[in-house]
């Protein structure tokens, strides 16, 4: 199937020509005078406080971390692992949540990959792309999903200008030992009467990664892209449009198996302010992409997955009423799915979804404000009829399901004193049944299963309650919380048996002693509790303008279990407790790290156990300027004790530990 991208973009198109000519109803922002960006807290580009990430990581962490997939990226952030399918795939997993229950948005829209489909599939935005990572939970996190226990990961690239950006050229290099990293980077951007433009480009390359145990073959990658984008500035507003392209080929950890990746991808934004009545600003954002990669044996073409489609969001942003200022917004999407190959275990599916969002924030009493949100999404998927050699679902009809989930969250926080905070989180979520769990029907090869969808599911339905403690000023800073998420109706794979035995049909013997002996893993409802607690202080000894020394406590657990069963959910990350010192001197900035991540023994059925270890690193950076050069030098060693060490949410723990002792140097240069 495919998209007719344009035609069913022509309205938002209108709407951009319409909001053009709004705001150029003011004179346009006089070209002399030009000021530095800077990224807001927010996809839709408005401060409203109801819409505020939960975390942030800033260019600075960005180039500190210097990681290879989005997962290892966040994965020091307070509750949040990677999925870790070796160096080159790795998903977020936040409170032990994944795949469709953690939405990953490029710039407020689907990053329309096949990412969340199974865990040897990449996100599409490389972490060289990235300018600010967010996290969103909460009443702030139903702008972009109904599922938010685990919350939204927004990826912001600033490819297209928001404001007035000065000129700058930029050029980036960074090379490591662990897995023979070189890699460069370029950035221009700037501003030429009432336009503001911005180019980027990389290119990065890796060998098969070293661990404790020696190298993992067939862990190499090649990665390149770049991104163009353009924006026409009004005082009131502006109107922009970027193109990018992402080429990647990298192999799994698998024996001669390597995943050959390519996104084209369009986005256009604008907003407007708007005087009087009700509304501050009107904001979009529309993302339309062609993503395919394609699974290579040896050198010969497998499978191939394949997304073409598009997104798109309308945010108005009201003006303050009262005590209570906030966003309401619609968001449709649109995509075709489909999986072609000898190892196919889904049909060709269409699925499109329409919402209606809302979030704010109101002032209760100088020392209270009461955050809260709703998300109504209507979500269908078309199943095309499918003929595969599976004996599960012979030549089964065309099918559709839709399911109309709805989502509310609140968030009642009061100042004990100047310096505390506390805030009492509730939420109640529901999620519908994506194609994967309601369609499936195959052999899974990344997850070494036979998957079997169920259509009967319904919707994903859970309930969470967090209580949060935090200190935001003095020399001692940092918060503590718990929460709890029960699910009614979890939808999980739980094991039933063995495949099926195709030899009648000229197909494998999956059953129980055939040669390609397979577990058979259903898709179905089970209730579910997660419980756990994070928490991060930091303690600053000096803080001057040229000096400064602190020390970072941090740590987080999470446990969840089938309650029907009393059993572990699969894949759950044990916890961690560590430290960091960390100073500035000199013009040096400096951090040193250890944490221990504890043994997983809580484990599931047919899950082996996961050993604790101790990660070390360190890092050293230094901002330098001579003449009208500047840059930034950066130095970054980790597992310095080359710990043997296996990530519990890996489905590849066994096969792959994470890397050895490395080193990591990095150059940035603005001209």
């Amino acid at each position: 199937m495919k998209t007719r991208l344009f035609p069913a973009l022509r309205p938002v198109f209108m709407l951009a020509a319409s909001t053009l000519a709004l705001a150029a109803q003011d004179k346009p922002a006089a070209p002399e005078k030009l000021k530095t960006v800077v990224v807001k807290g927010t996809a839709i580009g408005g401060e409203v406080t109801a819409v505020t990430p939960t975390l942030i990581l800033s260019s600075a962490d960005l180039d500190r971390l210097s990681q290879s997939n989005i997962g290892d990226l966040l994965a020091d952030l307070p509750g949040v692992v990677s999925s870790y399918f070796g160096p080159n795939a790795g998903r977020p997993v936040i409170r032990g949540l994944d795949g469709d229950r953690l939405k990953i948005t490029q710039n407020g829209v689907n990053s329309l990959d096949a990412s969340s489909s199974s865990p040897d599939h990449a996100v599409s935005v490389d972490p060289l792309a990235i300018r600010e990572a967010q996290v969103l939970r909460g009443p702030a996190a139903l702008l972009y999903s109904t599922s938010i226990l685990g919350g939204v990961i927004n990826l912001v690239d600033a490819r297209i200008p928001d404001q007035r950006l000065a000129q700058r050229q930029s050029v980036v290099g960074r090379i490591g030992s662990v897995d023979g990293l070189r890699s460069a980077g370029v950035l221009a951007e700037g501003s030429v009467g009432s336009f503001s433009y911005h180019v980027d480009g990389f290119d990065k390359s890796t060998d098969d990664l070293r661990t404790p145990v020696g190298r993992i073959a067939d862990t190499s990658a090649d990665n390149r892209g770049a991104g163009v984008g353009v924006s026409y500035l009004t005082s009131n507003g502006y109107v922009g449009l970027s193109y990018s392209g992402l080429d990647s080929t990298y192999g799994v950890a698998e024996q001669d198996i390597s995943i050959g990746l390519r996104q084209r991808r369009w986005d256009l934004a604008g907003k407007a302010e708007v005087a009087g009545s009700f509304v501050r600003s009107l904001a979009y954002r529309v993302g339309a992409a062609d993503y395919a990669h394609t699974e290579f044996e040896a050198g010969a073409p497998g499978s191939t997955f394949a997304n073409d489609g598009w997104d798109g969001r309308l945010d108005v942003e009201l003006v303050k009423i009262g005590s209570v200022e906030g966003v309401v917004g619609l968001q449709a999407s649109r995509f075709d799915f489909g999986v072609t190959g000898d190892e196919a275990f889904l049909p060709d599916t269409r699925n499109a979804a329409m919402a209606t969002f809302g979030s704010f924030v109101q002032t209760l009493a100088p020392d209270q404000r009461l955050r809260y949100g709703f998300r109504i999404e209507h979500a269908q998927v078309d199943a095309s009829a499918w003929t595969h050699a599976g004996a599960l679902g012979v030549n089964p009809a065309a099918d559709a399901a839709s399911f109309t989930p709805a989502s509310f969250a609140f968030a009642w926080a009061k100042d004990l004193n100047p310096s505390w905070t506390s805030t009492v989180n509730l939420t109640r979520t529901e999620r519908a049944p994506n194609f994967q769990e309601l369609y499936a029907d195959g052999p899974h090869v990344a997850t070494d299963v036979y998957e079997v969808g169920n259509r009967d599911l319904g919707k994903e339905q859970g309930f969470g309650l967090e209580l949060e403690l935090a200190k935001v000023r003095g020399a001692v800073s940092g918060s503590f919380s718990v929460y709890y998420n029960r699910f009614s109706s979890f939808i999980a794979l739980q094991r039933n048996g063995y495949g099926p035995d195709l030899t009648a049909s000229g197909g494998p013997d999956y059953s129980s002693g055939g040669a390609d002996e397979l577990a058979r893993y259903d898709f179905t409802s089970v209730p579910a509790d997660f419980f756990g607690s994070e928490v991060k202080v930091n303690f600053q000894f000096v803080d001057t303008p040229v000096s400064k020394l602190g020390l970072e406590w941090y740590g987080d657990f999470v446990r969840a279990s089938n309650t029907d069963t009393s059993e572990a959910l699969p894949r759950i990350s044990p916890g961690r407790i560590g430290a960091a010192l960390h100073g500035l001197e000199s013009g040096w900035t400096w951090r040193l790290d250890a944490t221990y991540h504890l043994a997983q023994n809580h484990t599931a059925p047919d899950e082996t156990r996961t050993a604790g270890f101790t990660m070390v690193g360190a890092s050293l950076t230094r901002p330098f300027t001579f003449d009208k050069l500047s840059g930034q030098f950066t130095l970054r060693a980790i597992n310095l004790l080359d710990q043997e060490a296996r990530n519990a949410s890996s489905f590849i723990k066994g096969a792959l530990p994470m890397p050895g002792r490395g080193v990591e140097a990095g150059l940035r240069l603005n001209f």
